[in-house]
C-alpha cells in the first residue's frame, strides 16, 4: 500500500509535468489554387474547432470565396502546450500561405481577416504583432513579412485581452471560481496547465504582446500610414471572464480604426454558441453580429452598431511613472512618506508625475520561496505596467523604488519581458542575486539611468535565507542569474558584481548601519524622493554618512554558514515530526505538519 502511494506521488510531481496533456496540431486550409484575393485565419477557443462548429461555419459562409486557415490545436486546463510555439507556427503558417499564393512574384492576397474566438482571439492578435517584427520574445526572430500591410481587420470575440484573471472577476459564480483555484493550486504542483498559465494577466506572452501593440498603434503609428486595419472587439455583457475594460491597449491611438460592441445578456460560452434560429440557416442576432464584424466594409457600419468609445480615459499630462513596492512583510509607512515627500519637493510638476504605491498583497515567507509563487507579483506588477503605458499616451521615464521583494519584482520583471524599459532605480534590502545580469539590461536598454544598491551592515534577512540560494549557485558556477528557483539571492548584503559595462551606472553603498529596513529611515526618505524625481546625480556614499561606513565582520561569518544554518533548520523540523510520529501517530504527525505550514504561510 505504500509503495502504491509512494508511486502515485512520484507520477503526480515528477511525470504529469513532462506530459503536454493537448494537441499543437497543425494548420489546415493551405491554398492549392494560386490566385484568390482573401484569406481568413480563424483562431478556435481552448477546446478546438470541434467545440465551436457553428463559429467555423458561420466564417465559410461569411467568405466562401476566400482562403480559410483554421488550427487544429487542441487543450484543456492540463494542457502543457507552448503558447509562444503555437503562435510561432500560426504567423508561420500565414507567411506560408501568402508567399504560396504569389504569381510572377506578386502577393495575390488583397485582403487578409483575423478572427479569433477566446483564446484564439489572443493568439492571432500576437501572431500579427509578430509579422511586424516585433518579435523579441520569439524563440527563433522572422522580422517584419509584408502580410501585415493587406491586413483588412482583426476581430476577437471574447478575447481575454488582458489576460485571464487572477482575481474572482465579477460574474464569475463562487462555486467555479472554487474549481478553478484548486485547478490552478494542484497545476502548480504537477507542473501541468502550463498553456493557460502563460496566459494570465501579466504573464509574459500576454504583458509583452499589449506593450507591443501599444508601440505600435501608438508610437509607430506614423510608419503604418493609412494601412491600419479595422478592429472590432465583441464581448457578452454577462461574460464571467472577460471584462469590457479589459481591452483598453486595443483602443491606445487607435481612434476610428476601434471598435467596441457589447451584446446584451451573453455570458463567455454563449456568445459563441446557437448562432443560427432553431438550426435554419438564417443567423439569429448574435450570428448576425459576428457576421457584420467579420464582413461590413469600415465606414458602413449603422451609427447604433458599436459602443460609445470613451471607456479609455488617458491623461496626456503625465509623462514619469515612479513605482514604490515593499517587501514581503512590510508593513511600514515608509512608501508614503516617500510619495509625499517626492509631491512636496517637485511642487505644480506633479500633475506630471504618476506615483504608484504598492497594493500587492502581504507574502508570507514559503510562497517567497517557492518560484511559482514568487511569480504572482511579478505578474501583477507588469499587470499594472501594462496598464499605465495604455492610460499614459505621452509617457517618457518610469522609475523605480524597491524594498526585499520589490526588487525581485522589477529584477525579474526585467529578465522575463523584453518590452519593459525603466530609468532610474533604487534598491534596498535586495534578494537579488549578486550576479544579476546587469549588463544585459543596460545593453538592451532597459535600464537606460543609474542603479543604486544600498546594503545595511546588519540585514541577517538578506544575509541568512536568500544567501542559501545564492551559495548553491555559486556552488553550480551560475555566472548570469537566469529565471527560476535560484533567481534569489543576497545582493543587498553583498552588493552587486560590477564590471566595464556597468561602471558608471551600477553603484553599490556598503554599508549603512541598521537592519533590513535601514535604509528608509526618516533622514533618507527626502534624498531617495530627490532621487526619484529631480537630481538622479545625487551621491548617496555622500548623503549617507560616510564617515560611519561599518563592516558586518560577524554577519559576514554567519552568512557564509547558511547552508549550515538552513541544513541545521530543515534537521529540526525532521527531528520535532519524528517525536510527534512517535508520541502521537500518524494523525499527530499531520497535525504537527499543518501547523508548520500554518506558520510559514502566515510569517
Amino acid at each position: 500500500m505504500v509503495l502504491v502511494l509512494l508511486i502515485v506521488v512520484f507520477v503526480l510531481l515528477f511525470v504529469l509535468r513532462y506530459l503536454k496533456f493537448g494537441a499543437i496540431g497543425g494548420v489546415e486550409g493551405m491554398p492549392e489554387t494560386p490566385g484568390r484575393k482573401t484569406l481568413v485565419v480563424y483562431g478556435p477557443p481552448l477546446g478546438g474547432r470541434t467545440s465551436r462548429p457553428c463559429l467555423e461555419k458561420l466564417v465559410r459562409e461569411a467568405y466562401p470565396d476566400a482562403d480559410i486557415l483554421v488550427p487544429t490545436y487542441w487543450h484543456h486546463w492540463m494542457s502543457n502546450v507552448d503558447a509562444f510555439e503555437l503562435t510561432s507556427q500560426i504567423e508561420t503558417a500565414i507567411r506560408d500561405a501568402d508567399e504560396k499564393n504569389k504569381i510572377d512574384g506578386a502577393y495575390q492576397y488583397e485582403k487578409i481577416v483575423l478572427f479569433g474566438y477566446s483564446t484564439g482571439g489572443l493568439l492571432l492578435r500576437k501572431a500579427y504583432l509578430w509579422g511586424h517584427g516585433l518579435d523579441d520574445d520569439r524563440s527563433v526572430r522572422h522580422g517584419r513579412h509584408p502580410w501585415v500591410d493587406r491586413l483588412d481587420r482583426f476581430v476577437s470575440l471574447s478575447a481575454p485581452n488582458r489576460g485571464w484573471p487572477s482575481d474572482k472577476p465579477e460574474h464569475l459564480d463562487i462555486f467555479r471560481y472554487a474549481i478553478a483555484y484548486v485547478l490552478q493550486r494542484v497545476g502548480r504542483l504537477t507542473g501541468t496547465g502550463r498553456f493557460v498559465e502563460s496566459l494570465m494577466q501579466g504573464s509574459p506572452f500576454v504583458s509583452n504582446m499589449r506593450v507591443q501593440w501599444i508601440d505600435l498603434f501608438r508610437d509607430g503609428a506614423a510608419g503604418l500610414g493609412d494601412r491600419k486595419p479595422l478592429i472590432i472587439h465583441l464581448v457578452g455583457d454577462k461574460d464571467e471572464l472577460v471584462d469590457r475594460d479589459d481591452s483598453i491597449d486595443l483602443e491606445a491611438g487607435t481612434g476610428a480604426n476601434v471598435m467596441i460592441k457589447t451584446l446584451e445578456r451573453l455570458t463567455h460560452a454563449e456568445i459563441s454558441e446557437n448562432l443560427y434560429r432553431d438550426g435554419a440557416a438564417a443567423l439569429n442576432p448574435t450570428g448576425e453580429a459576428i457576421r457584420m464584424a467579420l464582413v461590413t466594409p469600415p465606414g458602413a457600419f449603422p451609427a447604433y452598431w458599436a459602443d460609445r468609445v470613451g471607456a479609455l480615459q488617458t491623461d496626456d499630462q503625465i509623462t514619469q511613472l515612479i513605482f514604490i513596492m515593499h517587501g514581503i512583510r512590510d508593513e511600514g509607512t515608509w512608501p508614503a512618506e516617500v510619495k509625499r515627500s517626492i509631491e512636496a519637493q517637485i511642487g505644480d510638476a506633479a500633475a506630471h508625475v504618476k506615483i504608484i504605491p504598492p497594493l500587492y498583497r502581504r507574502f508570507a515567507m514559503l510562497p517567497f520561496l517557492l518560484y511559482w509563487d514568487r511569480q504572482h507579483n511579478v505578474r501583477w506588477f507588469m499587470d499594472q505596467y501594462t496598464q499605465a503605458r495604455a492610460m499614459y499616451p505621452k509617457l517618457e521615464h518610469v522609475d523605480f523604488i524597491g524594498h526585499s521583494n520589490g526588487t525581485y519584482i522589477l529584477a525579474s520583471a526585467l529578465q522575463r519581458y523584453p518590452v519593459l524599459k525603466v530609468r532610474n532605480i533604487f534598491f534596498a534590502g535586495s534578494v537579488v542575486p549578486v550576479h544579476y545580469d546587469w549588463a544585459g539590461r543596460i545593453a538592451d536598454k532597459q535600464v537606460t539611468g543609474r542603479i543604486w544598491n544600498v546594503c545595511a551592515d546588519f540585514d541577517w534577512v538578506v544575509a541568512i535565507f536568500p544567501q542559501f540560494f545564492q551559495q548553491i549557485s555559486d556552488w553550480l558556477g551560475i555566472q548570469k542569474s537566469r529565471p527560476g528557483l535560484l533567481d534569489i539571492g543576497s545582493a543587498g548584503f553583498r552588493g552587486f558584481r560590477e564590471n566595464v559595462a556597468t561602471a558608471g551606472i551600477l553603484r553599490n553603498l556598503k554599508y549603512i548601519s541598521g537592519d533590513h529596513g535601514a535604509a528608509f529611515e526618516p533622514a533618507m526618505v527626502d534624498p531617495i524622493a530627490t532621487y526619484v524625481s529631480q537630481n538622479p546625480a545625487i551621491d548617496f556614499v555622500a548623503r549617507w554618512r560616510p564617515q560611519d561606513r561599518p563592516e558586518p565582520r560577524g554577519l559576514e561569518r554567519a552568512s557564509n554558514l547558511s547552508w549550515l544554518i538552513w541544513g541545521g533548520g530543515l534537521v529540526g523540523i525532521v527531528v520535532i515530526g519524528a517525536i510527534f510520529l512517535h508520541l502521537a501517530g500518524w494523525l499527530g504527525l499531520l497535525g504537527f505538519v499543518v501547523v508548520l505550514l500554518g506558520l510559514l504561510t502566515t510569517f
